[in-house]
């Protein structure tokens, strides 16, 4: 059997949603005879890798960027604030970073030109050096595309990169949509994907408890999973919270698992509140499925998202979800309302309101949980998505 030979990109192997769909993809194909998979990241950092073990140890990885590289450029970024040499040190990496990555991937794709059939930039983050690739490119949508168009130099930037793509896989109906309409990608050159889901491994890991973690998975609460950076809107949610216990609505406390650089904020805002005993910035976790699993919601009001891993991995858990309405990704998972709550984004008053009935309603959460399960799971299962994977790559063919 003659096998398909691929190389995925991604930038590193940090926690977030298009690392762990990463993996999920890598886990799922390692196995398939007719596949031979390389895995390319342009970062070694083995503090902040987290995903690193999750990839199949058949698969060779190969970094271009050295830990030693990656190390002393992050010690001179934390120094730049209180001293000047790192100050103007700085910039000066950043560049011959750029300059070392044109010229690493020129020789590598030169040297293994006959090695690959397909390359695939699966967080499209080697736009400006899709040149130095003679071979069939394939790009990966994550995220809503309406933010190029507010920069109208981005825009023809990324319209000119989307255009060096032998095709594009969209992971949700709005992103291709999105994609033909705004960016005039053709039919038939773009494909839409759901992220994978090995659904059985979902429902072993959500049964595993850090010993640490028990005490607070004992108390009544609901729940947030992302990382803390601006456009996640947990300070929304933080506020939301607080009007609900003002209003003596909501007896569970509001657990927030992630890190980044809002959660400074966040912590001055939820003391601000005096609700230190009630929202809980618990940090980031490896494993956020038994949190999620013993949530009675799990609560979304992110302005932006993908298609958002976070519920379904809710929802398998047993969880049901309340989120905004965020451009793409929320309602191929929630539907209109079928299997969850979506609330126009940013309408905290009506988020509230939903949050309310819906803690005080279980049957209501149990039949979202029930229907998803029945109508809608069966579109992420791993086994399914790979067949739609296949028929991408097999560029020419």
């Amino acid at each position: 059997m003659e096998k398909k030979r691929i190389l995925f990109y991604n930038g590193q192997l940090l926690i977030g949603g298009i690392e762990r769909v990463l993996t999920s993809y890598l886990q799922g194909l390692a196995n398939e005879d007719d596949l031979e998979i390389t895995v390319l990241i342009k970062e070694n950092n083995p503090e902040k890798n987290i995903f690193f073990k999750d990839i199949p140890e058949k698969l060779p990885i190969v970094f271009i960027k050295t830990e030693e590289m990656v190390a002393f450029r992050n010690k001179i970024k934390e120094k730049r604030k209180k001293n000047i040499f790192c100050k103007m040190l700085y910039p000066i990496l950043l560049s011959y970073e750029r300059w070392y990555m044109r010229k690493w991937l020129k020789n590598y794709m030169k040297e293994n030109e006959n090695k690959f059939d397909v390359v695939i930039d699966f967080d499209m983050s080697l736009g400006k050096y899709l040149n130095l690739i003679n071979l069939p490119k394939i790009g990966w949508i994550h995220y809503t595309l309406t933010k190029k168009m507010q920069n109208k130099k981005k825009e023809r930037r990324f319209r000119r990169r989307l255009g060096k793509y032998d095709k594009i896989v969209a992971i949700c109906d709005e992103m291709k949509e999105e994609a033909k309409n705004l960016f005039d990608v053709p039919e038939e050159k773009i494909k839409r994907i759901y992220n994978p889901f090995d659904i059985e491994k979902v429902k072993r890991e959500k049964e595993i408890t850090e010993d640490e973690s028990k005490k607070y998975l004992q108390d009544d609460y609901i729940v947030a999973v992302s990382r803390l950076v601006e456009g996640k809107g947990r300070e929304d949610l933080v506020e939301i919270y607080n009007e609900l216990y003002k209003k003596e609505e909501i007896e569970e406390k509001l657990y927030i698992l992630g890190e980044g650089p809002v959660s400074v904020k966040l912590e001055k805002r939820i003391k601000e509140l005096n609700l230190e005993d009630k929202i809980i910035l618990i940090g980031q976790k490896k494993n956020p499925l038994p949190w999620m699993k013993n949530a009675k919601i799990f609560v979304h009001t992110s302005y932006g998202e993908g298609l958002p891993t976070v519920f379904l991995e809710s929802m398998i858990s047993g969880t049901p979800v309340i989120a905004y309405d965020c451009p793409t990704g929320p309602k191929d998972i929630l539907g209109r309302n079928q299997y969850g709550i979506l609330v126009k984004t940013g309408d905290k008053e009506k988020f509230e309101d939903e949050l309310s009935k819906l803690l005080k309603d279980k049957e209501r959460r149990k039949k979202y949980i029930e229907d998803f399960n029945k109508e809608k799971l069966r579109e992420f299962d791993i086994e399914y998505i790979k067949k739609q994977f296949k028929e991408v790559i097999n560029i020419g063919d």
